[in-house]
Order: structure tokens, then sequence, then C-alpha cells
């Protein structure tokens, strides 16, 4: 085999120490055959070990945005929303919000009733409804009573007085009297209930 200068020694039988891959070497463009490329040479002795490819190296990957980051920018931008009067933005911020919450984090009930008090803010009644139903079986689940939760029992009292489903307004509304520790939000709701029951 003849040797290339501009390259290196072929002298081995494997290409020059310089060798380019897929560049011809000068042999190769004379019409020589080039070196057999090591899964050819491991075809060909099946007591040689195949030679495995190198992996390829991979990208270092960014490191994803601390989930704490992405909750309080949901919940900033909930409040945002809700200081602006676009409520159903602040309920769906809410709920983006409810997505970065592990399971049994006690939050989700605020972050749900927080929802559903936006959607009533909205018009929305129904949607509210559902809202503060699920937060009420949220704070079942979890074993977690407080002003979030008479806050939900609170709203869905709302919503169900709206309706006219006056038995089960009285009902969450009671709820949310046990609940509720501040003075004048007592006499308020004290005040509905009783307002409730004297009605026709």
């Amino acid at each position: 085999m003849a040797a290339d200068a501009s390259r290196g020694d072929a002298a081995a039988g494997g290409p020059p120490v310089f060798a380019l891959p897929g560049v011809p070497l000068k042999t190769e463009q004379m019409g020589e055959l080039p070196a057999p490329q090591a899964e050819e040479m491991n075809a060909a002795d099946p007591a040689v070990p195949p030679v495995e490819a190198a992996p390829a190296e991979t990208a270092p990957t960014a490191a994803a945005p601390a989930p704490g980051k992405d909750l309080d920018f949901h919940l900033a931008a909930a409040n945002k929303y809700s200081a602006k009067k676009k409520y159903r933005s602040a309920a769906a911020e809410y709920g983006a919000a409810l997505g970065f919450l592990t399971a049994g984090d006690a939050r989700a009930v605020r972050l749900l009733e927080r929802q559903g008090a936006m959607l009533l803010r909205a018009g929305d009644g129904a949607g509210a409804q559902g809202h503060f139903l699920a937060a009420i079986g949220k704070a079942k689940e979890l074993n977690v009573s407080g002003k979030d939760l008479a806050a939900a029992h609170l709203g869905l009292g709302y919503c169900l007085e709206k309706v006219n489903n006056i038995p089960d307004a009285i009902i969450n509304y009671e709820k949310a009297l046990q609940l509720s520790s501040g003075k004048t939000i007592k006499a308020r709701i004290a005040k509905t209930i009783s307002d409730l029951k004297k009605a026709p």
C-alpha cells in the first residue's frame, strides 16, 4: 500500500492518523480499495467480537423550571386578572396553578374555591357551583377545614340561593357559619340564614 505523504503513513493497514472521515485519500482516488472497516472485519472473522459504535453524545438539557416558580407565576397572573376584572382569565390561572400542586396539598381547596369565586363574578353560576363543590370534596378528602372551606360553603350557598334551592342554600350557609371565625362575616351569614328562613 502506498503512503500518502500529505496525510501520514498508512503502513498499519488502516487509514492514516490524520485522515478525515468522508474525505477520500489519494490512494482511494487512484483506484485502490480502501482498508476494510471494522464492521466488515468483524463480519469476516466471527472470533473477533463486534465493535460497538460509540454512543452519540447528547446535548445537556436545560433544567426545567422549578414547579414553585410556575405556581407563583399562575397565582400572580390570577391576581392581576382579578384586579382587572377579567374573572374568567383569573379562574383559568387558578386552574393552571392546580397542576403544580402535589396530590395531598391542602392549597388545592383554596385554588378550587378561588376558581369558583372568579366564575361567580364572571356570571357563570353553574361553573362556580361545580368548583365550590370540588373544593368541598377536596377538603373532605384531605380532612382539612378553615376559612377556604368556609368560603366554598358560602359560595355554594349563594349559587344555590340564586337558583332558588333555598333548603340546600341554608345548609351550606350554616356550614359556612360554623367554619367562619370573624364576627362580621358570622353576623352577615346569620342574617342571610334568618332572612331565607323567613321568606315564604
